[in-house]
């Protein structure tokens, strides 16, 4: 009976002293100042390019703010585009004609609003064809399997069950989208990622593919971006850094060029 007197006593010390020892701390979180980003990707493809034009988030969680009526102006060395802003989309500036980016040219983009002035330059890459796609069983429904590509690229996924209304309520929406990426590089961050999220799908889905060319800059700037998002969290995380940018004055984020490929399935 006193052992257990004691065992009980020292127990209820032990707790005491714990809970003594909590406090109620206010974590400050450091701002950083808000800075303009600039997001562009022209492809091989005749349409209308596009670019988003946007202030970086300066809190957790917060939504960026739309940049307006700045002057957007693409150009080789023969052409010159103007890109006027969405009046329906603010933010988002679509070149006046439809054009198509090819090898071979380098292109200059130029960006300006307010006190602001800034260039980049993007050369496009080739891009190999698409892999066969590739769909398995998973849970009851099915999944895409992505497969390293030959070569530095980014494909983008997107899925449109629309025709299956009851998986459209179950999921929460009729389309969804991901995006994988194969670069020419080992890293332990990639390769001991966080596992992601599998986009899961009825029949009678539509999955359209697009596959975009990297060329060595672009591709060190998607890496250096997921090692920021991706594939933080994981057991090989590297000190947090700047992504890099090629502008030249101030603003982030990146311009590209690049060729797609594309296809699109319907999965009865």
């Amino acid at each position: 009976m006193l052992n257990k007197t004691i065992h009980t006593t020292v127990l209820t010390g032990f707790l005491l002293l714990i809970l003594s020892c909590e406090r109620q701390t206010d974590w400050e979180l450091q701002k950083s100042p808000v800075f303009p980003v600039a997001d562009c990707i022209l492809t091989n493809e005749l349409k209308h390019q596009a670019l988003r034009l946007y202030w970086s988030a300066d809190r957790i969680n917060s939504s960026p703010v739309a940049i307006s009526g700045a002057a957007v102006r693409i150009s080789d060395d023969i052409n010159s585009v103007v890109l006027a802003e969405a009046m329906e989309n603010p933010g988002t500036y679509r070149s006046v004609i439809p054009f198509i980016a090819t090898a071979g040219k380098t292109y200059r983009l130029t960006v300006s609003f307010g006190d602001v002035a800034d260039t980049a330059y993007a050369s496009m890459s080739g891009v190999t064809p698409l892999e066969a796609i590739d769909i398995t069983g998973s849970d009851g429904y099915f999944r895409h399997v992505y497969h390293q590509s030959t070569g530095a690229s980014m494909t983008e996924i997107y899925y449109d069950w629309s025709a299956d209304a009851l998986y459209c309520d179950q999921y929460g929406a009729c389309q969804a989208a991901e995006v994988f990426y194969s670069l020419d590089n080992i890293d332990p961050s990639k390769e001991f990622a966080p596992e992601r999220q599998k986009i899961l799908f009825p029949h009678s889905t539509t999955l359209v593919r697009r596959k975009y060319s990297l060329d060595e800059q672009h591709q060190r700037f998607i890496r250096s971006l997921l090692l920021e998002t991706e594939w933080r969290g994981g057991f090989f995380d590297v000190e947090q850094g700047n992504v890099p940018t090629n502008f030249r004055h101030g603003v982030h984020g990146w311009f590209a060029a690049c060729a797609v490929d594309s296809d699109t399935t319907f999965f009865e």
